[in-house]
């Protein structure tokens, strides 16, 4: 398990980034952003970061019986600006002076999660792409990705709500409209294939695919859960496929995003989150490939007792 690659030539662009977080980053230091800008990130906005913003710590630990370090992502929303209970913090790759395709429209993720027993959310941006630069102002983003203690059913405004702890993967694009409703829900993309929660205390690996290169955009999510060897496809959303679904891209808003962060912000309560084996790539198959190459299954170790959620 050996740091990150990154690839930046037109000729082999298959992984564009990949972190095991297997590094030092400590929760009381004040310039978190240059460990994590050695490891292929652009930078970092946190509380142990010279920004010294986000009500929130992104650093590294290694737990008790834990054979490597993982990323910790732990929040603490305090009253925002607009009024929102909020932590706001991210690690970010790309720049508003990068090119269109800094992350490609046809990008494909993946990565474990694990969220301490204890925490609890109203919703979390996880991955946020921008079209210009974050808070992406103007033409704005064109998907987001998140986790959410509620999901819509089906194509009504009926909702079914997670148990404490509980996540649900939810996209949403700019562009897609999938049945009338409220406007918020013209844009959500639930599980609407599997409505099966994401538990406190309990390892996933995710993986997600957007493609937003053509006429119709794609969304697609999977998960598996520590021990399992298949993967759970929980959502899909195929413009032109899925029924009453129509996700039209632009042909001025194909070329993919300049910067994603992560995880941006978590409202309402206090959370801590761990992420491991984090990559970027642009198929499946380069996905899969650098997974076994590197870290074999990926599956980690059970997880680690009564971390800290509090200051």
């Amino acid at each position: 398990m050996g740091g990150f690659w990154l690839f930046t030539s037109q000729s082999h662009a298959a992984v564009i980034l990949q972190d095991d977080f297997n590094y030092v980053v400590d929760r009381d230091i004040n310039n978190a952003e240059v460990y994590f800008q050695a490891h292929g990130w652009t930078g970092a906005k946190a509380m142990n970061s010279r920004d010294n913003r986000g009500l929130g710590y992104l650093y590294t630990i290694t737990p008790p019986s834990w054979p490597s370090r993982v990323l910790v992502m732990e929040s603490h929303p305090t009253w925002s600006t607009n009024g929102i209970l909020q932590t706001s913090y991210h690690l970010y790759y790309g720049s508003e002076t990068h090119p269109l395709g800094t992350i490609p429209a046809n990008v494909w993720f993946q990565f474990w999660t694990y969220a301490v027993p204890g925490s609890r959310w109203t919703s979390q941006k996880f991955l946020y792409p921008c079209y210009q630069y974050y808070p992406c102002p103007g033409t704005g983003f064109r998907w987001l990705m998140g986790f959410h203690n509620r999901s819509l059913i089906g194509t009504t405004d009926q909702t079914i709500d997670a148990p404490p702890g509980g996540r649900f993967i939810q996209a949403e694009s700019a562009f897609a409209n999938h049945y009338a409703g409220r406007p918020w829900n013209s844009k959500k993309m639930f599980q609407n294939l599997n409505q099966t929660p994401m538990l406190e205390g309990i390892w996933y690996q995710v993986r997600l695919h957007f493609d937003t290169s053509g006429p119709q955009g794609v969304y697609e999510a999977w998960r598996r859960q520590l021990g399992e060897t298949t993967w759970t496809k929980l959502a899909e959303w195929i413009g032109g496929v899925t029924p009453g679904f129509d996700f039209a891209i632009p042909e001025g808003s194909r070329n993919g995003n300049r910067v994603l962060a992560m995880p941006t912000t978590v409202n309402t309560y206090d959370s801590t989150i761990y992420v491991d084996d984090f990559i970027m790539a642009t198929s499946l198959q380069d996905l899969e490939s650098r997974s076994s190459s590197t870290t074999g299954d990926t599956t980690p170790p059970a997880p680690p007792q009564n971390p800290r959620i509090t200051p």
